[in-house]
């Protein structure tokens, strides 16, 4: 009997320790946009931002037989994240650089970046950057100003419910450049560079917590542990009686 009450009491204490915690899930949204077009005037067809705010058109033409100009494309990111990762996107620039004639040399566009969490709790905030664009004489590339990674700073850490989001920051994928340390973003004519957002998600180690069918097995586990003890204990003194 005493082995039994041992091996059930070790068999509770182990569903306790090894029951799964309720882990926390990170919900986000990493979305951007363009506004307030300046000093676009001296090209043709001139410079435009598409009725969701997400591409900027910039001034010239590619020529025939597509006739398209250069871009810079915005692609919102949401995500559910219930684990640490280092370097996850949270938001990305998309720069078609096109061999493009009869553009304007030099204008500015505004940039906002907003980050909204709907979980763990609630945290938002936006960085906008006043970029300046200089669509160089071909075949030199163009460039990009003010991508301020001194900025972007501002946006973080965020502390939420057991989760820390840092280190969030600028990254090129592709065929051009970025130096965060003048902020300047170069594509070469004809290349398509990506800039991303990455940020690190780290969430805090913590006890476990019991689900309710566990605790409901440890109710009924220690109820029979009680009373095999109390059958053990009236056996015990029926034999010291007799």
């Amino acid at each position: 009997m005493g082995k039994a009450f041992n091996i059930l009491a070790v068999s509770l204490l182990a569903g306790l320790i090894h029951s799964p915690a309720n882990a926390a899930v990170v919900s986000f949204t990493g979305d951007g946009n363009f506004s307030s077009i300046s000093n676009c005037s001296g090209g043709s067809p001139g410079c435009s931002i598409t009725n969701n705010n997400n591409v900027l058109k910039m001034s010239g033409s590619a020529g025939w037989p597509s006739n398209n100009p250069s871009t810079l494309t915005i692609t919102d990111i949401t995500g559910n994240i219930t684990s640490n990762k280092d370097d996850y996107v949270i938001g990305k620039i998309t720069w078609v650089n096109l061999a493009t004639y009869n553009t304007d040399q030099n204008f500015n566009v505004k940039y906002t970046f907003s980050l909204n969490f709907t979980s763990p709790n609630n945290a938002f905030d936006k960085q906008e950057f006043s970029l300046n664009i200089q669509q160089t004489t071909n075949p030199s590339p163009d460039n990009v100003f003010n991508i301020s990674q001194t900025l972007l700073n501002n946006l973080g850490p965020f502390t939420l419910n057991g989760v820390t989001v840092s280190d969030i920051h600028f990254a090129e994928y592709g065929d051009g450049w970025y130096d965060k340390n003048t902020g300047k973003w170069t594509n070469p004519e004809g290349k398509t560079s990506t800039l991303k957002i990455l940020a690190d998600f780290t969430f805090e180690t913590a006890p476990p917590v019991p689900e309710p069918s566990t605790w409901a097995m440890m109710i009924l586990g220690f109820g029979g542990v009680g009373f095999m003890a109390y059958r053990r204990k009236r056996s015990g003194s029926a034999l010291t009686a007799a």
